[in-house]
């Protein structure tokens, strides 16, 4: 197997990496022997050494001097080819298919970036970002149209493209996390405090969420007397965020041990205003057994339910409450904290996709290509 991306996973860094590892350790231990091509050919340091533990070939500069003249070479000794996101993948789809026409090509988008966008556009009212919506819809749906098969997260967007793309093979299967180790038993709500926003800043909505509840939603946190901190954590914070400091709210950047940050912390909030695919904040979050306060859109597609496994508020005032409410409510607390636990186990653990990862490739191969 090929797998393609924009750059080496850095899983500690954002959920996209976070997933596209997920992957790579099912498929080599399952006993496929992958190749993976970052696009920038670059050597990231541990991050390549770490796929190279699990036993990947990773060709970069010198050795390759372009992302076509390793795929040229490398493609024709593949049986499946792994393509995310629709920049790489257009830039070397048609390649891959002269070189390998027998070979099968799996386009996995990470989320459907024209879904964020559309909603980014109507939300700013911007009309240049409502063309490159267009524009990368185009694309999108092309890729999915022409490959063997598409690969999404959400149920939500595999539901919008049974509608736009109805003749292609799309599976749909949520993100997943290695399971965190538990102790014999977590610390109740009364041994926590704080609650936690974490993402990747590099990633337009998750600064827009933060921006937008510090201004709308925490001040009405603030007036019920709520006196605990709101922790802001995650990668390549921007100058807009780190300004967010106040003697209530950290900016911790990078960590390095979530299951630590988890285990103390009361809850996790996910406030985005648009974007696509499953989200990585709250997948972790449950992975750990901290309750989620977040938007509908947030939620989306994950088959989660608003007061068995999360809180769903999606107006400032709605979504105050809720975090005050779920902060003094231990039985709430306990109720969403095992219910959430559960989900991640039955949905997004590795143990529980991990299988059907493995037979859409298995089909794959035993099938003939749509070509």
């Amino acid at each position: 197997m090929l797998v393609v991306d924009h750059a080496t996973p850095t899983p500690d860094q954002d959920s996209g990496s976070a997933s596209v590892f997920a992957y790579l350790r099912i498929l080599t231990s399952a006993g496929f022997k992958v190749t993976f091509v970052p696009a920038d050919l670059a050597d990231a340091g541990r991050y390549t050494r770490a796929l190279n533990d699990l036993g990947i070939s990773t060709p970069t500069a010198p050795e390759w001097s372009s992302l076509e003249a390793a795929v040229e070479t490398l493609a024709a000794a593949s049986d499946i080819l792994l393509l995310y996101r629709a920049p790489i993948a257009t830039r070397i789809f048609d390649l891959a298919r002269r070189v390998a026409p027998a070979a099968r090509i799996v386009f996995h988008p990470v989320d459907l970036h024209f879904l964020r966008m559309e909603r980014e556009a109507a939300l700013i009212g911007g009309q240049m970002e409502a063309d490159a919506a267009r524009a990368t819809r185009a694309v999108e749906l092309d890729l999915i149209r022409r490959t063997d098969a598409t690969i999404v997260v959400s149920s939500y967007e595999a539901g919008l493209l049974a509608k736009l793309a109805p003749q292609a093979v799309v599976h749909q299967i949520p993100i997943m996390r290695e399971t965190p180790r538990r102790a014999t038993s977590l610390p109740g709500p009364a041994m926590r405090k704080d609650f936690l926003f974490i993402g990747g800043y590099r990633h337009r909505p998750n600064v827009d969420a933060l921006l937008w509840f510090v201004s709308k939603v925490w001040p009405r946190v603030q007036a019920k007397g709520f006196q605990d901190r709101f922790l802001i954590v995650g990668s390549h914070v921007p100058d807009e965020i780190a300004a967010l400091v106040s003697d209530k709210i950290e900016v911790r950047g990078h960590v390095a041990d979530l299951a630590s940050l988890f285990d103390a912390c009361r809850l996790s909030i996910a406030p985005l205003r648009y974007g696509g695919g499953i989200k990585g904040k709250i997948v972790t979050s449950l992975s750990h057994g901290v309750p989620v306060v977040g938007t509908s859109i947030a939620a989306e597609g994950m088959g989660l339910r608003h007061k068995e496994n999360i809180l769903v508020a999606d107006k400032p005032r709605a979504m105050a409450n809720d975090i005050v409410r779920l902060y003094g409510d231990a039985d709430l607390w306990q109720r969403l904290s095992s219910n959430g636990y559960t989900a991640f186990l039955d949905k997004f653990s590795e143990a529980s996709g991990g299988a059907r990862l493995l037979a859409v490739f298995d089909g794959l191969m035993a099938g003939s290509p749509r070509h």
